[in-house]
């Protein structure tokens, strides 16, 4: 008995074996640690590029329905009768797996997202109907121009 008792080479191959046990989960745990914090920069670069696609969509519209307005206005001048003109716009529920707000100024567009927190500006020409201040959700948008108010109105659809 004493004689297994010194011999130890049985005992070096599992102490091998489980120090390159160890040493490969800490390689894969500082891998794992390095790439999550890569992916979050990376979703967030990707959100704010969505968000200014969806920027420039939605300042394409007001300008399109900005330009309706400008012929209804002139149509009431000659005919007398007001026309309400109004266009819906689809946009992205989500953006990167996230829901958004738009909120719009006379002037700019700005695009909020959390998780993580992106926020992107987006200006738009100025229109000739002044453009009423809102916050809305992302999603399907209804931009409408009412002559009593003189106003471009956007609002959730």
């Amino acid at each position: 008995m004493s004689r297994l008792r010194a011999d130890r080479r049985g005992v070096s191959v599992t102490v091998g074996y489980v120090l390159m046990l160890a040493v490969a989960m800490l390689l894969m745990g500082a891998l794992l640690t390095g790439a999550s914090g890569l992916m979050e920069s990376r979703s967030g670069q990707v959100a704010g590029d969505q968000l200014t696609v969806v920027g420039d969509q939605v300042a394409a519209a007001l300008g399109s329905t900005d330009r309706l307005a400008q012929v209804a206005r002139s149509d009431a001048a000659a005919t007398g009768s007001n026309v309400t003109v109004g266009r819906t716009v689809d946009l992205p529920q989500q953006v990167a797996g996230s829901g958004y707000r738009i909120t719009i100024e006379e002037g700019t567009i700005t695009l909020r997202r959390s998780n993580p927190d992106v926020e992107v500006t987006v200006s738009y020409a100025a229109t000739r109907v002044p453009v009423e201040r809102t916050n809305v959700s992302g999603g399907r948008l209804r931009i409408t121009y009412d002559p009593t108010n003189d106003r471009l109105e956007v609002t959730d659809d």
